[in-house]
């Protein structure tokens, strides 16, 4: 699909209203991705410069990447959709939320390296980051390793756009989000601060946070079954799920 200067690959699956789905890892056919396919209509969009796609030199920012996904999207479906993003995919759906607020219905971030991330050292390879995502050994062994020239490139684009680092004009904006949003961390997160679902919970109006228990970043690679649940609850019931925000909702 060619869409704001483009070509995006997408996979599509299910009936349903519309869920799309950000994630550069290519975890498309998880767990997830497959339960929601069972009752939504999913849209899963490749990142433009990750996964298999060419080098993304044409972004400057995470708002423009964010521009070009919403411009896939609207292309994909004339409906309202819920938008999910996962680890850098969850910096682009935020920003995707807060610029195109006519397009998201709710919202979900697992893993978002937004705020308080701590960072992945300068030096560090696929197999470093690899196992700083996990927060047992033996499960990062159950993964396969990102190969290291799609790393590479992933990483460059990433610190190009600047995420991995705090992003402070998207935290200025986070009242902007009014459509329900949820935010998912592993409870033994190495890569993002705890601190960090404080932030979402308080500016963002209507925002519910998650903490899965036993799992650090990757957290479908650690408690898949969790993670669908959670997701699954969401969608189905939005401000209704499980507890309000205001509580400060740890799950499950």
């Amino acid at each position: 699909m060619d869409t704001d200067g483009f070509n995006i690959r997408y996979w599509e699956a299910g009936k349903g209203r519309p869920v799309v789905m950000l994630d550069q890892t290519g975890w498309r056919e998880s767990l997830l991705h497959d339960a929601l396919a069972e009752t939504y209509r999913v849209f899963s969009i490749e990142l433009p410069g990750t996964g298999d796609s060419p080098v993304n030199t044409q972004s400057n920012s995470i708002a423009d990447l964010a521009a070009a996904t919403a411009a896939a999207a609207t292309a994909l479906t004339s409906e309202r959709y819920t938008l999910l993003g996962t680890s850098f995919g969850a910096h682009v759906a935020l920003w995707q939320a807060i610029q195109s607020p006519d397009q998201v219905e709710a919202l979900v971030l697992i893993s978002p390296p937004i705020f308080q991330p701590l960072g992945v050292p300068d030096n560090a390879t696929a197999q470093n980051v690899h196992e700083l995502m996990f927060a047992h050994p033996e499960n990062a062994q159950k993964h396969a390793i990102l190969p290291q020239e799609i790393f590479a490139k992933e990483l460059d684009l990433i610190k190009r756009l600047g995420s991995g680092v705090h992003d402070g004009v998207a935290e200025s904006r986070l009242g902007d989000i009014h459509c329900p949003t949820l935010a998912v961390f592993g409870q033994e997160d190495r890569l993002v601060s705890h601190e960090a679902a404080r932030i979402y919970r308080e500016k963002i109006p209507n925002c519910n946070i998650a903490l899965v228990y036993d799992a650090g970043y990757c957290i479908i690679g650690e408690r898949p079954e969790a993670l669908r649940n959670t997701v699954l609850d969401y969608a189905e019931h939005w401000e209704t799920f499980i507890v309000g925000h205001q509580t400060g909702l740890i799950n499950p």
